[in-house]
């Protein structure tokens, strides 16, 4: 859930998380977990961090690592917020990579950038602001999640300020172009492909009125959450053993893990 989202809940933690983003957590944990050895202490930079949910279940999984959070969306109250949240855990919060990088006491083992490029005007700059940063080793792990296909560009995606949806190949030309290396690249959440091109169909028949469209609109029991959260890990699951076998299996979200170029 990006900041602009969660400032309505901020004081109000009695919401139930959206299943997309609970099953994303659990997709993104398999990644670090499938493309990566097992390190001591690893460190993470979560860009575009948002309301910390992604760092704060992470570290639970992995309880010896340390996440710097960084969203330009922070404003000093939001700092002091969670800079008092966290102080007996090993997270961080910054509004800028700069800040962070100051920060950071040893190089980073992952970069989390999990539906954030979108939201970036110019994203070759993006990643190269991230490769070239002396913290990010050829030993770093970059791990970006993006919404797919231009073709399914919605009033959803005007809502939430995405400037683009992405192929592989749109995003190996961008990583190519950020000299990275591309270890593994792919879609998921095949499920979801159908709904989203039935409203882009509605769309063009009605137009949206609508000026709210948000993950952070959920108001279902954690009952029928859970269920609709083990649809979406199950589906992702899916897509995993389709790879394996080499199919390549499409969705609405795409993945990727890279490193710098040696």
């Amino acid at each position: 859930m990006d900041l602009s989202e969660f400032s309505a809940h901020i004081k109000n933690q009695q919401y139930t998380r959206h299943p997309w983003e609970q099953a994303r957590l659990e997709f993104v944990y398999k990644l670090i977990n499938k493309h990566t050895s097992k390190r001591t202490n690893p460190v993470f930079l979560d860009i575009g961090s948002g309301d910390t949910f992604v760092a704060e279940n992470l570290l639970k999984k992995i309880p010896a690592s340390t996440f710097y959070c960084v969203d330009t969306a922070f404003t000093e109250e939001h700092i002091q917020y969670y800079s008092k949240k966290f102080s007996h855990i090993n997270i961080q919060v910054f509004n800028s990579l700069e800040t962070a990088l100051v920060h950071l006491k040893s190089d980073i083992d992952f970069v989390l950038a999990l539906d954030v490029m979108e939201h970036v005007a110019n994203d070759l700059d993006f990643l190269k602001d991230i490769t070239h940063s002396d913290k990010v080793t050829k030993k770093t792990q970059i791990i970006l999640t993006v919404p797919a296909f231009q073709s399914l560009f919605s009033h959803h995606d005007v809502i939430l300020g995405h400037y683009r949806r992405y192929t592989n190949n749109t995003l190996k030309q961008v990583a190519n172009k950020a000299g990275l290396e591309i270890i593994s690249i792919g879609y998921f959440f095949i499920s979801l492909l159908i709904p989203r091109t039935l409203i882009k169909l509605k769309e063009k028949i009605i137009s949206p009125r609508s000026k709210k469209t948000s993950v952070a609109e959920w108001h279902r029991g954690t009952f029928v959450t859970s269920i609709y959260k083990n649809i979406l890990i199950f589906d992702f699951r899916i897509s995993f053993f389709l790879e394996k076998i080499h199919l390549k299996p499409i969705g609405l979200s795409n993945y990727m893990v890279c490193k710098k170029s040696v």
